[in-house]
Parts: structure tokens; sequence; C-alpha cells
């Protein structure tokens, strides 16, 4: 890290707004400051959430999606206040590539984790010599050590722009031009345990069928007031959320596929590619086709897909690996 990261505070959130958030509680950055083709940032780690703390058998360590969160958070901060990107644009995520570094870095401490986030610019997309998009490579130290990185691919447009594209969009899928939330239909929710998750609202898949020798395959269940996954409103499934349904069905997967005990697993790799947007009213499957990873160590990798009918909205790859505490102690 740089010297920069000295000048770094911990002490309050930062704006809720410049993050797209509407609750204070889900904002994790404190400070930022400009660095060489990029910037350096401090986000402070909570030790017990309702979302990010809700895990079997990993209560001691912090989510890996909570540092996604934080790398998503850093993006959008970077954009608005060291590019001057209007807080009226919208953001399109393209693809995010995240890799754990050191899984023991995760382990939560007596006082709430401080994670210092370096980013810098690694590509640029233009339109007439201005800066609309980016790639950022972020890694983030925990109390000083390296715990995880991530390279991001995104975009911003003024909203009128963004709002032509939507209704040009959901009206080619034969879709009203303004977005409706369908009504929750009673389905037959995962047991939390089989994702990895204590709270019932917490798991998100239902109706698994195993639709393959490897293959597993379930609905993704869209709560759009769960208070983490949808913290403001949106007209469309959000990034998070894809994220989730990804892990999950590699969990469920690695479960009823490889008769895996998840409770023991964490997710140390999640690449994904974001293709088309997720429409509400459409019904998102995720699928996963799982098989073991090579080497003591163990684990899981999951080819993984997000479909809404015919189409395809995003495709990528998730690798679990149990703690290193339970290597050598491995229940199939």
């Amino acid at each position: 890290m740089t010297a920069a990261t000295q000048t770094l505070t911990f002490d309050r959130n930062i704006p809720r707004g410049i993050v797209h958030r509407e609750s204070i509680a889900e904002v994790f950055l404190t400070d930022a400051q400009p660095i060489p083709d990029g910037a350096v940032f401090a986000a402070q780690l909570p030790r017990n959430h309702s979302y990010f703390s809700d895990h079997r058998g990993t209560a001691t360590t912090y989510d890996p999606l909570l540092l996604i969160e934080v790398f998503r958070q850093v993006a959008i901060y970077y954009a608005h206040t060291f590019l001057g990107v209007a807080r009226t644009e919208k953001f399109i995520f393209g693809s995010a590539d995240f890799t754990i570094a050191d899984p023991d870095t995760l382990r939560i401490g007596n006082c709430p984790g401080h994670c210092v986030i370096e980013a810098r610019v690694i590509g640029e997309k233009r339109r007439d010599d201005q800066i609309i998009g980016l790639s950022l490579e972020m890694v983030a130290e925990i109390e000083g050590r390296e715990a995880a990185r991530e390279v991001m691919v995104y975009q911003w447009m003024p909203a009128a722009v963004w709002n032509r594209i939507r209704v040009r969009g959901r009206e080619a899928l034969g879709l009203p031009a303004q977005h409706v939330i369908p009504g929750q239909v009673p389905v037959a929710r995962m047991r939390p345990g089989s994702v990895g998750r204590h709270n019932p609202r917490n798991a998100i898949l239902a109706n698994p069928v195993l639709s393959g020798r490897h293959e597993l395959t379930a609905l993704t269940i869209i709560d759009t007031d769960h208070p983490s996954l949808f913290d403001h409103a949106l007209d469309h499934v959000p990034g998070m959320l894809q994220f989730e349904a990804a892990r999950q069905v590699a969990m469920a997967a690695a479960n009823a596929v490889l008769g895996l005990d998840t409770s023991r697993m964490v997710m140390q790799r999640l690449g994904i590619e974001f293709t088309k947007f997720g429409e509400f009213e459409r019904e998102t499957i995720a699928r996963a086709t799982v098989a073991p990873l090579p080497g003591e160590g163990g684990g899981v990798r999951a080819q993984v897909d997000l479909t809404q009918g015919a189409d395809v909205i995003a495709v990528g790859e998730v690798e679990l690996r149990f703690r290193p505490a339970d290597v050598g102690t491995m229940v199939q």
C-alpha cells in the first residue's frame, strides 16, 4: 500500500448516497485518498450483520461477499468522487473476478476489522474522449495483510439513456415499459443449511432439481423487501443478488451432487459476467455443474449460470474450499 494509507481514518461512514445506499448500516467505507492511477480507501467491517454474518460454521470469519460489497462501493465512490461522475448517472456492472488471497485474514477479532483497499485503473472505456467506464483492479488488506483481490469492469450513463435502453429491452421481451414487482408466490424454499445459511430469509433458492449427473438447478427468489439485497429501489435484478445466487447454487450442488458438508466450506473465488438485465417479472433459474477440485485441500469448482427463459443473464465460475481447520476431515 502507499503512503496515502497512513492518513486514512475509520471514524465515520462516508455519505450513503455516494455509494448508492439508503441505509447507513449498509455503508462500509469510511475514507478515501487519491493516488496516481487510482485511490486508496478505508472500510470498517462489521463483526455482526444480519445478512453478511449469517453463515453456518463460519460465524468467526468475514463473509467473502462482504468484501465484494466493499469493492462495489469502492468502484462507485471512485467514479463519483475522483472522476466527477454525476450522482444522477446510472451504473452497469459488466463483470467481476474476485479471489480470496489468504483465508486466515478473514478471521474476526475482538474489534471491527480495519480494511484498506487500493484501487488502480487498468482500463478505460471512452466515448468522444470522455471516460464512461473503467476496469478497476482492487486489493483489500485487513489489519495490514492482503485478504482479497478483484478486477471489476463497469460503466455509467445518463438517466435518460438508461431509460431508453431499459424500455427498448423490456418491450423486446413483451414486457410493459415500466417494471412490475410480482407478488410472492409460495415456493419450496431450500433449507438454509443446504446453502450455508441459518436464517431462512437469506436462503434465496427454491424448487431444486438434479438435472444431470453433476448438475443442479433452482429457482432464485427475488425478495424485493430484503433489507440488504434490496437496500434501495431498483428496476432490475441486482448484481449482489446474482452473486449470492451463484454462490448458493454452487453450495447446493456441492451438497446434493457430491455429498459434501457445505457448513464447513467457504467461497474462495467468484468470477462472473453479466450479459443481460434480469427482469423481475421473469423466473430466474440458477444452475451449477460441479466437480471436485484436485489437491489435498479439496473443494469444489462450479460452472454457474443464471437464466430467464432462453436468455442467459449471468455466467461464471465459483470455487468453494474447506476451511483450513477442516482440511483432512472431509465427509462425503
